[in-house]
């Protein structure tokens, strides 16, 4: 299916459904504000984006947002990436700085109908500065891996590709689905999750890394809903009792833990594991290969 049938499908079931809602039979006429609404789809700030006309020239200013575009066969849309942004085929791009600080006049040179950014860290000064200078602006900011399904999905009726975004978000559901299948298991092994070691910092519930534990059927002993990362105190952590200290540090040793009597030999001692890959920390179809990595390597170290 071409990414212009996707696009008929659903600006059509959207229209139809703005006119139900407004008493209307589908084959009448439709208001000039429905045919506006249905031309618009939201973005991770709950923000109101036209979907026409779709975007020819890109700009990805974060990795995950670079493979999203990549994975939706639209790498030829893409006019400048980020720094960071390391997907196949993505070498000869023009980098373009995002955080902490954006260039947007720089942004605007190059001449893109669509700007996506990562929402993290974004501004609303930024936001509103290319708004103002007349750039269609997609805010992403997946915080699970079931959000990373809809990303796919709203980014390929943005811009413009021969794929079916749908079909694509399905492949990633069906892999993460069957992935999740595999190792998800009760009870969970607890973890505790090392992303920094001075100052001690621990994953929070609001990251796509921490449902990529879940998902390996790991149980962060720390809790923080309302924060991506927290940072904690060794003692905390000897309280808490976990069965897998992890790091993502790279370079990082079990020196402390072993020494804090919490990781050994013994039965009753935790396991350590360091873990080191940056495409585990991008909500994206590539993250997929990180997590079944993850997960194999949660299972070799605890049973």
């Amino acid at each position: 299916m071409s990414q212009a049938s996707v696009s008929a499908r659903l600006g059509a079931w959207l229209l139809g459904a703005a006119l139900v809602g407004l008493g209307a039979s589908p084959t009448q006429a439709a208001p000039a504000a429905v045919l506006s609404a249905a031309q618009t789809i939201s973005d991770d700030r709950g923000r109101s984006v036209r979907m026409v006309p779709r975007a020819q020239r890109v700009v990805a200013l974060a990795p995950h947002i670079t493979e999203t575009v990549v994975a939706l066969g639209a790498a030829n849309r893409l006019v400048a990436v980020d720094p960071h942004s390391d997907a196949p085929g993505t070498a000869p791009l023009t980098r373009v700085a995002a955080y902490p600080a954006m260039d947007p006049e720089r942004i605007v040179a190059l001449k893109p109908d669509l700007v996506i950014v990562w929402g993290d860290g974004l501004p609303q000064t930024t936001l509103a500065r290319l708004e103002a200078l007349g750039l269609r602006v997609f805010v992403s900011r997946p915080q699970t891996l079931d959000d990373v399904g809809g990303s796919i999905e709203r980014l390929g009726l943005l811009i413009d590709t021969d794929t079916d975004p749908v079909a694509v978000s399905n492949q990633f559901r069906e892999r993460l689905s069957a992935i999740t299948g595999r190792y998800l298991r009760s009870p969970e092994r607890s973890v505790f999750v090392q992303i920094w070691e001075t100052p001690l910092i621990t994953l929070g519930s609001r990251s796509v890394m921490a449902d990529a534990f879940k998902r390996c059927g790991a149980r962060n002993v720390f809790s923080f809903p309302d924060a991506g990362s927290q940072r904690v105190s060794p003692e905390a952590v000897m309280v808490a009792a976990p069965q897998l200290v992890v790091s993502t540090v790279s370079g990082a040793s079990d020196a402390r833990w072993r020494q804090l009597g919490l990781v050994g030999d013994r039965p009753e001692q935790a396991r350590f594991l360091r873990f080191v890959d940056p495409l585990l920390e991008r909500p994206s179809p590539r993250m997929l290969d990180s997590l079944e990595r993850l997960c194999a390597a949660i299972d070799s170290v605890v049973r």
